[in-house]
């Protein structure tokens, strides 16, 4: 008996440390402009701060929640009353693997810029902005929050930001009191 209640609790570990968190592509579909490796260049540019479309977790469509600051989840007071954000890509010597310079702009003056390096996958440039904070003792009596974005264009060109969040863990999992949830936010395109 000892060995199956064993068995059981080291198997509910494993499974809520390999959590299946990841995007929905079908939030997102009908508008997204594939990236490849000979197009990726197509994002850098000029965008908006604020957003124009948000879809929610329940792919229901609304006019502008939120700015890209939010969306990119930057900490930085400075970022926000930007107006702008400047987009940069340098290829990287490894295949599918990008550097991304974020500059924020309010008119003509710099205010924060920052890079994040980025893999092409499935026409979209996943951030290495991967983000895990865990609370409680993790996977037992609490969880781990994580979130991480990816970004891209619509048929439009302009800039799409993707983020999914998931709090999990073993008990939770259990007890459903966890959430995973995606969302995603358009940008327009200034030049």
């Amino acid at each position: 008996m000892r060995n199956i209640v064993l068995i059981a609790a080291s198997t509910a570990i494993v499974l809520s440390l390999n959590s299946c968190v990841s995007f929905s592509r079908e939030m997102i579909k009908d508008d997204l402009s594939g990236l490849k490796k000979e197009n990726v260049h197509m994002i850098d540019g000029q965008y908006q701060y604020n957003g124009y479309e948000y879809i929610n977790h329940d792919n229901l469509k609304s006019g502008t929640d939120g700015n890209i600051g939010r969306m990119l989840a930057v900490k930085n007071t400075l970022v926000n009353d930007c107006d702008q954000l400047v987009i940069k890509s340098v290829p990287l010597v490894k295949g599918k693997t990008y550097e991304l310079e974020f500059i924020f702009l309010k008119g003509e003056e710099l205010r924060y810029t920052f890079k994040y390096q980025a893999q092409l996958k499935k026409g979209l440039l996943i951030l290495n902005n991967h983000v895990s904070k865990c609370h409680g003792v993790p996977y037992l009596l609490g969880g781990c929050e994580i979130s991480q974005s990816r970004i891209g264009l619509t048929k439009d060109h302009h800039l799409l930001i993707q983020n999914y969040k998931d709090n999990s863990g073993a008990f939770l999992l259990f007890f459903w009191a966890g959430y995973t949830i995606n969302y995603a936010e358009k940008f327009k395109r200034i030049n």
